[in-house]
């Protein structure tokens, strides 16, 4: 306990000791405006060594509702949460899930693509500047990142704030194949998955160019992602085409089409095109994602599937292939579903693990 000669005081506690006795700031006389009379911070109240564990974990959980929100002398007294992400149920999680209060969050990944703050769809976006790259780069530059990403669990959650299911969730980090150089190419195409709407909280739209090998493996080589107006998300499409024409055909194969869900605004988005002479596959999705997402499955456990060894797009990719189907957000998923589905054929495992060591 330390106490000023101003009358402030400040007690600090383990958060698994007793905080009875003591509340965070002080109620209003009524009709006083409101003003500050102090906060409730709670920093760092799980760690790495005692998350993994149910007991502990919950423990520190349940005192939100049992402890820790009585000590506030009134309602409107602010809390301070401070802390890494740790698990899919740790005490972020269960303050955003269960909690039932509106908090405003400020997340802040390794590596940041468009935007700082990405937030639970129940939290308020808090407004940010920053651009597309390593978040600390004195501390972590894009090669140390680039090594963090090795240890796949730890990377998505205490570096990118995305935990995912220890393991992984469907798709597992090991089934990624990774090149450094494009191999001959058969064909190619690019897929694309367009949001609803682009309001902070809602996805993303994401496109992607997919190359089909001759060793029957699907090479993703480029990806995009935004939340685009009309105007943008038109604009967009037509640089990603034309930069993807610029491969060699020879090469790579020719780019066949652009295949685009017919759904929202992708619907704007195939009849503009088709105007412009791009060919366009409008594509009608029947299954939910994640039935869609267990067709795929085989093919990538099976090391079908290759990405680029060094993208700046690879980290918020991995975090979100690594939680699908419980991350926060999951547009690069739909366009890679598709793409792998089409490149590596829908068989059994069994017919597929065939393919992958047939050479």
């Amino acid at each position: 306990m330390w106490r000023t000669t101003a009358g402030g005081h400040v007690r600090a506690a383990a958060s698994g000791e007793p905080i009875t006795g003591f509340r965070a700031g002080r109620m209003l006389e009524e009709g006083e405006p409101w003003r500050f009379t102090g906060a409730l911070i709670i920093d760092d109240p799980q760690k790495p060594d005692d998350v993994s564990s149910d007991t502990t974990r919950k423990f520190i959980n349940n005192r939100w509702q049992n402890t820790f929100k009585s000590r506030l002398a009134d309602e409107s007294v602010p809390v301070i949460v401070i802390m890494q992400r740790l698990h899919v149920d740790d005490f972020v999680a269960h303050l955003l899930e269960t909690s039932g209060e509106e908090w405003h969050v400020l997340k802040l990944p390794v590596w940041i693509d468009d935007e700082c703050a990405q937030v639970h769809p129940k939290a308020v976006m808090i407004p940010h500047d920053l651009s597309s790259g390593p978040l600390w780069e004195k501390k972590h530059d894009a090669a140390q990142i680039g090594i963090l990403r090795l240890h796949a669990q730890e990377f998505a959650s205490q570096y990118m704030q995305d935990p995912v299911v220890s393991g992984g969730n469907l798709f597992k980090a090991e089934w990624l194949n990774e090149y450094d150089d494009l191999p001959r190419l058969k064909w190619r195409a690019i897929y694309v998955d367009t949001a609803q709407k682009t309001k902070e909280r809602n996805d993303y739209s994401v496109f992607e160019h997919w190359g089909a090998g001759y060793d029957g493996r699907a090479y993703l080589i480029d990806l995009a992602r935004g939340r685009f107006e009309a105007p943008e998300l038109e604009a967009t499409a037509l640089a990603f085409w034309a930069k993807a024409k610029g491969l060699s055909a020879a090469d790579y194969g020719h780019l066949r089409n652009m295949v685009v869900e017919d759904k929202v605004s992708g619907t704007g988005l195939i009849q503009t095109l088709s105007r412009k002479a791009i060919p366009v596959t409008a594509l009608q999705r029947e299954k939910d994602k994640y039935t869609r997402a267990l067709d795929a499955v085989p093919s990538v456990a099976a090391g079908l599937v290759s990405v680029p060894k060094s993208a700046p797009w690879r980290p918020v990719f991995d975090a979100e292939y690594a939680s699908f189907p419980d991350g926060t957000h999951d547009d690069q998923i739909d366009p890679f579903i598709d793409a792998v589905v089409e490149m590596c054929g829908g068989g059994t495992a069994a017919e597929i693990l065939a393919l992958a060591f047939a050479d």
